[in-house]
């Protein structure tokens, strides 16, 4: 990211942490992160954008170390979800990201809702797939119902720990509590029948979940193009691609450009989201 706009953002979140999202004003952060106001609507049109895009700069390193966290393990491992859970709830506490959450779910602003109602549908599809992931094609139409349960779980025991106890909350503990309870649920769910939630997903268009292999490869060629000046990344993704398309494709070299690709903190989301679904493909090797 272009250092500037980045220096923005470090101070429009610092602001928005210690004042509030509603009472810092844009000149607050034009004072913070000392730029003119024609330098701040060089990159953002109001400061509604510039809330969103650390919102969006938080979800994709939520990405990256989810990916970072399963690479080189079992798709179907339910600790490994337990693991990439854990993610979102450290990231949620170490960076006071409930303030701006708060923010969003009480502002009038239609951008923000929009923004607020597709990274919860993100969310929920991410869970669901991975729930597929453990449990098989089986489970699908149980799929959404239980990722609805995880994320709220999550959120309400959080919300209980905080009322009942000044201990730090045990993260690692709480992941494996909710999906032990998950483990339990659905199961149940797949030997009666019952469920809640008819729609099999959140999305109506195609997601990279529902990629064959050759389109997935394509979409790597593609995202390989906005790799600017880093070649050493492009290569890496274009081999992955190549692989992928190959006959017969060299699973241990795949899962080590994986591991590489996935360890860079730099990488955008579009890519990030890619490189789940290669380590998915992996599985089927």
């Amino acid at each position: 990211m272009n250092r500037k706009k980045q220096n923005i953002i470090d101070a429009a979140y610092s602001l928005f942490i210690s004042k509030g999202y509603n009472s810092t004003s844009i000149q607050d952060i034009l004072d913070e992160a000392g730029i003119s106001k024609g330098t701040f609507y060089n990159y953002f049109t109001s400061k509604t954008e510039c809330l969103i895009a650390i919102m969006e700069s938080v979800g994709n390193e939520i990405r990256q170390k989810r990916m970072e966290a399963a690479a080189g393990k079992p798709v179907n491992d339910p600790t490994v979800l337990a693991e990439q859970l854990c993610v979102r709830i450290q990231m949620n506490r170490e960076k006071n990201l409930f303030s701006l959450y708060e923010s969003i779910f009480y502002s009038q602003d239609k951008e923000l809702k929009d923004f607020a109602k597709n990274s919860y549908r993100k969310e929920l599809d991410w869970i669901s797939s991975r729930i597929i992931d453990i449990y098989g094609p089986k489970a699908a139409p149980f799929a959404l119902d239980n990722a609805a349960a995880v994320h709220g779980s999550v959120q309400q025991l959080v919300n209980i720990w905080q009322l009942t106890t000044d201990e730090d909350l045990p993260t690692k503990k709480l992941a494996s509590f909710v999906i032990n309870r998950l483990d339990v649920s659905i199961l149940a769910q797949m030997e009666s029948g019952a469920r809640f939630i008819l729609a099999p997903t959140v999305y109506t268009e195609k997601t990279s979940d529902n990629l064959s292999v050759k389109e997935l490869a394509q979409q790597l060629e593609t995202c390989s193009l906005s790799f600017g000046e880093d070649h050493a990344s492009r290569q890496l993704v274009l081999f992955l691609a190549e692989e992928l398309k190959s006959e017969a494709p060299r699973k241990a070299l795949l899962e080590s450009v994986l591991g590489t690709l996935t360890n860079n903190p730099e990488h955008e989301s579009d890519l990030l989201i890619l490189l789940e679904q290669v380590w998915k493909k992996l599985a089927k090797f």
